[in-house]
């Protein structure tokens, strides 16, 4: 069950050995670069929707009501519910979310490849304190809907983001992703700026381009604007269906090839979940056995196997690579990286080269190391919590007015 998405992680050793945790306690916390922090007044804009519409495409909520728990180590987070919990009705499908916290800047967390929202249960709580949080399945993930026939892909999902924004949230928002979510993130501020004020890409896996292609976004296709959320997906789903469709022989037979494959990971992964999520933590004691009934639950579902075929091409789907996406950001956007040293996919230097093209472009970009593997906000989420807190109080903490 690889969390990534991207074609070199899928094709990755299975078993990777790990330094201890007490090897790494001295790693330099020290930003790659830190650009100085400016306060910014958040601007309203007129395409959010009333509170009326809101509430028809809310098909459920908790009420702000979530059940918290202390973990071993006398940590606060999220308790796990095998249910789920509050639903959004996205283009017929059910999406699950969870939201939490009455004022502050809004928050949305974007899950990683084979994840969910449960995955932020550290930030949820945290964040929460001060700021207004949500968590979201992606469609075909955790407890959202399995649809084995959607056109998977960052621009997708992209679009499923950008609309949640639009009808939930009803605010200019900070983007947190993780993995493929943090690749999500940047393909919707890429395309829906408006709806962003903030990114921040944690071990962000994804296609990345040729270092020395062009990255002003002079002459970007993807800088031009996009059309709305529902022709966006229409478009998607077409533009698959034809690919899908002209390819004759050959392409039938590297696409049944492709679900055999990922019909023999998903199968197999089902019962290696707990070793291959310790190959990618630092601190295996955090697989626990919340965390890992999180993950093997939706695969229970009827259309869990199917779906997941059709999520193991999302990565092969993708138009726009980390660079094309990057070359498209608004001149004002601002750029948190927090990224574990220690993992074994997206290695440090994908940081670095995001931050080489934040560099050309002139794009005020932090980076934070942090001391964990694929996925930080669970495996060390005291320092991501610090580190995240900090940035958005610090940029985004003035009320809009």
């Amino acid at each position: 069950l690889r969390m990534c998405g991207d074609k070199e992680a899928l094709a990755a050793p299975m078993h990777v050995k790990l330094p201890s945790i007490s090897t790494l306690r001295g790693v330099d916390s020290r930003p790659y670069k830190r650009l100085p922090f400016k306060w910014n007044r958040m601007k309203h804009h007129n395409h959010f929707p009333s509170t009326a519409s809101r509430q028809q495409q809310v098909v459920s909520s908790s009420a702000n009501v979530l059940d918290y728990e202390t973990d071993t180590k006398g940590r606060t987070r999220l308790a796990f519910k095998e249910e789920g919990w509050s639903t959004w009705n996205w283009n017929g499908n059910k999406i699950n979310y969870i939201e939490s916290g009455e004022s502050g800047t809004p928050i949305l967390l974007v899950h990683g490849f084979g994840a969910h929202a449960y995955h932020w249960r550290y930030q949820i709580p945290e964040l929460s304190k001060k700021h207004r949080v949500y968590s979201l399945c992606l469609l075909g993930y955790g407890w959202s809907e399995k649809s084995p026939h959607a056109p998977y892909s960052a621009e997708f999902w992209a679009n499923q983001v950008a609309d949640f924004v639009k009808d939930v949230i009803q605010e200019k928002t900070v983007l947190v992703g993780n993995s493929i979510g943090a690749v999500t993130s940047l393909a919707t501020a890429s395309l829906y700026p408006d709806l962003v004020q903030g990114l921040v890409m944690v071990n962000a896996a994804g296609r990345f381009g040729d270092m020395d292609a062009d990255v002003t976004g002079e002459q970007n296709p993807s800088s031009s604007s996009p059309s709305s959320p529902s022709s966006s997906s229409s478009s998607s789903t077409n533009s698959a269906e034809e690919k899908e469709g002209s390819g004759g022989v050959l392409e039938s037979i590297q696409e049944t090839f492709k679900d055999v494959i990922a019909a023999g990971i998903f199968y197999s992964t089902r019962f290696r979940i707990p070793l291959i999520l310790k190959n990618v933590y630092l601190d295996p004691d955090q697989v626990d056995d919340d965390l890992v009934k999180s993950i093997t639950t939706p695969a229970l579902d009827p259309n869990a196997l199917a779906t997941f075929q059709s999520l193991y091409r999302a990565p092969f789907r993708g138009k726009l690579s980390v660079n094309d996406m990057m070359a498209s950001l608004p001149q004002d956007m601002k750029v948190l990286l927090l990224w574990g040293q220690q993992d074994p996919w997206m290695q440090p230097e994908k940081a670095h080269q995001i931050m080489r093209i934040c560099d050309k472009r002139g794009l005020e970009c932090d980076y934070v190391p942090l001391a964990a593997g694929h996925c930080p906000q669970d495996d060390n989420p005291e320092d991501l919590n610090e580190s995240l807190m900090r940035w958005v109080d610090v940029n985004f903490s003035e009320v809009a007015i």
